[in-house]
């Protein structure tokens, strides 16, 4: 007889009482299915209550509240599961991958003090835990939180830096500025020594896992003592650039605007001296019926002067206009430069956006891998719980045969 069979009243009861929403009844009979957490079948018969109330409508809500008082302790829980073969540890905390990512603020109380606990394996199933809330809708940036689980890259058993790393880098695509600043100044922290050297390799490698997604360098000062500027100051100079050359896209149409006026003046100026010269040339020939010959000689040098003056002028006119040209071409010359500059500014932002997607394409690939990892894992246990069943019933029945084998021996006698 399977587990759930053997509980079928009672997990049958339950949800007749969810449906009819009695929620204060459901939590009553599974306070008296789950009994004592020191028993030795107690996390059997916790797996059988969540399996259930996670299908059901409602079944959530039920979880939430025996949680909430303690009828499910996560540090008992936790510290339990720690003494189960590390098989039956992550299937346990995968079955709690839901209610993590969509109710972490149950687990959230508890995080930071089990990242404390004197025993290993209760330090990584708290680090399993937060990976899972990092993947949920909450976003994870409590600092205390943050720096207590850097800490565990120094811890003494590798299998629990391994999970520090791999939940900073889940709390990291959220936080990235967060992660950043609190790994860098540990990085910083950190004496240059052989041991401390691998550390400072994990934190680099962090950052890079989720940094690149966010479109940010590396800006973590290590051995070689580099420091790159991270996304924010990248967009601030984007857009310090982009202001500069507002400016002086401005100050271009300022000149252009200043070029034309005294254009016009020059133009107002050329105008007023050839209706001078016109009115002059009217006077004279007003005048000339009346000149003597004197007069005539005298009109005679006018003219030759006035010829002069007038080539002088139109000279001049003639240059200011050349100069005007040589000012307009330098001006478009500058247009297409910052034009080209502009377009050098959006092709490096194609680049990055296609480089993040890049990443992201592979980090999907990495989730399928698990979720394929994490069925095989699941598939692995059902065989051996199925194994387990068959050969405690192979057990039973050899023992029935034994005993009658013995009534009979018993019946009849040599």
């Amino acid at each position: 007889m399977s587990n759930n069979e053997k509980y079928l009243t009672e997990i049958n009861q339950i949800k007749d009482f969810i449906q009819d929403g009695r929620f204060d009844d459901v939590v009553q009979v599974i306070a008296l299915l789950l009994g004592d957490a020191a028993d030795e079948d107690y996390l059997d018969r916790l797996e059988i209550v969540i399996e259930n109330l996670l299908i059901l409508h409602g079944g959530r809500t039920v979880l939430r509240f025996l949680i909430e008082n303690i009828i499910i302790d996560i540090p008992s829980l936790l510290e339990n599961l720690s003494t189960k073969d590390s098989v039956l540890r992550y299937t346990f905390l995968l079955l709690l991958k839901t209610i993590c990512e969509n109710e972490c603020d149950l687990f959230l109380p508890f995080s930071e003090n089990l990242l404390n606990s004197d025993d290993p394996n209760v330090r990584e199933a708290d680090l399993q835990l937060l990976i899972y809330m990092a993947g949920g809708e909450t976003t994870l940036d409590d600092e205390s939180l943050i720096k207590t689980i850097a800490l565990k890259l120094t811890d003494e058993k590798d299998f629990v830096v391994e999970k520090a790393i791999q939940a900073l880098k889940a709390i990291g695509r959220k936080s990235p500025s967060k992660v950043t600043k609190i790994l860098t100044d540990y990085a910083k922290e950190i004496v240059n020594t052989p041991e401390n050297k691998e550390i400072k390799k994990n934190i680099d490698n962090i950052l890079k896992g989720f940094m690149t997604v966010e479109k940010i360098e590396e800006i973590v000062e290590f051995t070689e003592e580099k420091k790159e500027r991270s996304l924010e100051e990248e967009e601030a100079e984007v857009i310090d650039k982009e202001i500069e050359l507002k400016k002086k896209e401005l100050e271009i149409k300022k000149k252009k605007l200043e070029l034309e006026e005294k254009e016009k003046q020059i133009e107002e100026k050329t105008i007023k001296e050839k209706e001078k010269v016109l009115k002059l040339k009217e006077e004279l020939l007003e005048e000339e019926s009346k000149l003597s010959e004197e007069d005539i000689d005298i009109d005679k040098k006018v003219k030759k002067k006035l010829p002069k003056k007038l080539k002088k002028e139109e000279s001049e006119i003639i240059d200011k206009k050349i100069e005007l040209k040589i000012k307009d071409l330098e001006i478009k010359k500058k247009k297409l430069e910052i034009e080209e500059k502009e377009k050098e500014l959006e092709e490096k932002e194609i680049l990055e956006k296609e480089k993040t997607l890049k990443i992201k394409e592979e980090l999907i690939e990495k989730e399928k891998e698990l979720s394929k990892v994490e069925l095989e894992l699941k598939e692995k246990i059902i065989k051996e719980k199925e194994q387990k069943i068959l050969e405690e019933e192979a057990k039973h029945v050899e023992e029935k045969l034994k005993e009658i084998k013995k009534k009979e021996e018993e019946q009849n006698p040599p």
